[in-house]
């Protein structure tokens, strides 16, 4: 036992430290699985950066786009791909900027179980380091290598590098790396048997992760304090005592793989001290974490698998249309040297046709690109919906309904034992406050008037639930007779409607805003007309956001069109014209 938590947290150090996430920034992208718009982020970003010739932002997004390719996507081919062709884009830049990413070359290549070459990269890694006087560089790939060998249980060499890790560390005077140090030289002497040694290594880091203040660092060091409770000083109190501390101290993290290891370990405190029903609880709490983490990681896997489909899908397609492209010019330019040759004294009329030639397979490859981007942008936001669709259902349909069960069994053991009536009621109004959480979740994700009663009846609700003291949304319809559409067609239109809605509450200063729904024969009229301030349609178009761009974009994914007219001072008109799908 002593040996899998020593594994399990050596490299807990070794992944990225947590950060406050905001929405349109790689790391929110990331832990809310949506791994396209991260790498299309990074992509963006990378791109941008090195065409201004910002090296340091430019490796970071390619570190960073490595990193989910390898550890979410599950490609570390195409992640080593990436890397090599950032190094040539900076083949002509200083070693101290080619170095950085030898780091995330050498992990790549130990993630695919290639340890001798990810150990010979680490190894270039540092002597270009060392040249450059990069210290943080040589710390990381220091600890990269120390981590490979350990990873193999290879004592003999991994002991050449537990002193300059542990030193690049205090040179860079960074309290949690040192920390991270003092963990290895902990593990190493665990491997080696010698737990004395051991255990002062132990009380090392946890001092120095206390002085960095970061939560991981500190987790794990108290961690391996309660292992070595366990197996080495059988001191079976003091280990509930530290286990107990790190649960209540890391509640707001408890869906954490590590979190659930703290009630695995405590549960087998209990048991080797006899008291069975506590060691049951635990172990319990353990099964239950360990599902919920199975089913989260199976989202992000499969999340990662669908997105390399995405991206290998979109690729090739690109791929294919670019090589006809090819073809076709290649085939002009024969034509066209062919009609040089016979009509020489008409050069200059050929020359200017030529050039007027390549400006259209320049213009077809800049549409093919724009259209590539736009199935991305479908593909993501269908993948939304469906997901819209999926949250809502399995809330209403299961978790409500296990809330519901869980309240009947409260009523009837209320009724059985009316001594514990004071406490039930708490109970009772804690599992209703979770059911109505529940209910406002699942109709917030799929509204159910619009699943129940069809579009018109959710717009005039629409129009309700957005009006206030400050502005009053007001629906005209004149659709005579009742009709639903294609579900799909329903969803996609109501939330086009309630972006816009967004927009005018948040950029329009409008105290009057109109939803007018009309329908001929088969083409469906929806016009939003507000009495805001309006804007230069002109210069708008300039300035379009990405809100705005992608609902243009899924208005023509429907076949239908989109105008917008506005005069500043003068409020603005939309309006969509959508054929209906049946």
């Amino acid at each position: 036992m002593f040996k899998k938590h020593l594994i399990l947290l050596l490299f807990s150090f070794t992944a990225f430290s947590q950060q406050k996430a905001v929405k349109d920034s790689f790391t929110y992208y990331r832990e809310t699985n949506q791994f396209q718009k991260a790498l299309q982020y990074s992509d963006k970003n990378a791109a941008f950066f090195l065409n201004k010739k910002n090296y340091p932002k430019y490796i970071k997004h390619i570190n960073e786009k490595a990193t989910i390719l390898t550890n979410d996507i599950k490609v570390p081919k195409r992640s080593l791909k990436i890397v090599y062709e950032a190094l040539t884009n900076l083949n002509k830049t200083s070693d101290f900027e080619k170095v950085k990413l030898y780091p995330e070359l050498a992990r790549t290549y130990i993630r695919l179980q290639q340890f001798d070459k990810g150990i010979d990269f680490a190894k270039k890694g540092l002597l270009i380091a060392a040249k450059t006087k990069n210290d943080s560089i040589s710390q990381r790939l220091n600890h990269i290598i120390l981590t490979a060998y350990l990873a193999i249980e290879d004592t003999q060499h991994s002991f050449k590098y537990l002193e300059p890790t542990l030193l690049y560390a205090k040179k860079i005077k960074n309290n949690q790396k040192i920390a991270e140090a003092y963990n290895h030289y902990f593990a190493f002497h665990s491997y080696i048997k010698e737990r004395d040694i051991a255990k002062k290594y132990l009380d090392s880091s946890i001092i120095y992760a206390e002085k960095s203040k970061v939560k991981d660092a500190i987790n794990t060091a108290k961690s391996n304090l309660g292992v070595h409770y366990l197996v080495e000083d059988i001191n079976y109190k003091k280990a509930i005592d530290l286990y107990s501390e790190l649960i209540k101290d890391n509640q707001n993290d408890s869906l954490d793989t590590y979190f659930s290891n703290y009630y695995l370990n405590i549960s087998c405190a209990y048991e080797n001290m006899g008291d069975y029903k506590s060691a049951t609880k635990y172990l319990n709490k353990y099964v239950g974490l360990l599902d919920y983490a199975l089913v989260k990681k199976f989202d992000s896997e499969l999340e990662g698998i669908r997105t390399s489909y995405e991206l290998e899908k979109a690729e090739s397609k690109y791929k294919e249309e670019k090589q006809l492209l090819k073809q076709k010019q290649f085939k002009s330019e024969k034509m066209l040297y062919l009609m040089l040759s016979l009509l020489a004294l008409s050069g200059v009329l050929f020359y200017f046709f030529y050039q007027n030639l390549k400006l259209k397979q320049k213009n077809k490859l800049k549409d093919l690109s724009h259209n590539v981007h736009q199935n991305l942008i479908n593909a993501t936001i269908d993948g939304q919906e469906e997901e819209r669709k999926r949250l809502s259902g399995v809330l209403h349909d299961n978790i409500s309904a296990l809330l519901s069960s869980a309240s009947l069994h409260l009523m009837a053991f209320e009724t059985n034992h009316p001594e514990t009536k004071s406490e039930l009621e708490k109970t009772k109004a804690i599992i209703k406050e979770a059911h109505d959480k529940v209910r406002d979740l699942s109709h917030s994700l799929i509204p159910p008037v619009l699943e129940k009663l069809g579009l018109i009846p959710a717009f005039e609700d629409l129009c309700e639930k957005n009006s206030n003291s400050l502005i009053h949304f007001k629906f005209n319809n004149f659709i005579e007779e009742e009709i639903r559409f294609q579900n799909d067609f329903e969803m996609k239109l109501y939330f086009i409607v309630a972006e816009l809605f967004n927009n005018i509450i948040k950029h329009s200063d409008a105290s009057e805003a109109f939803l007018t729904v009309d329908k001929d024969n088969s083409l469906l009229s929806v016009n939003i007309e507000d009495n805001g301030k309006g804007f230069n349609a002109i210069q708008g178009k300039h300035k379009e956001g990405l809100g705005l761009s992608q609902i243009k974009t899924r208005i023509k994914s429907l076949k239908g069109s989109i105008d917008i007219i506005s005069t500043e001072k003068m409020g603005t008109l939309i309006y969509i014209k959508i054929p209906i799908t049946n």
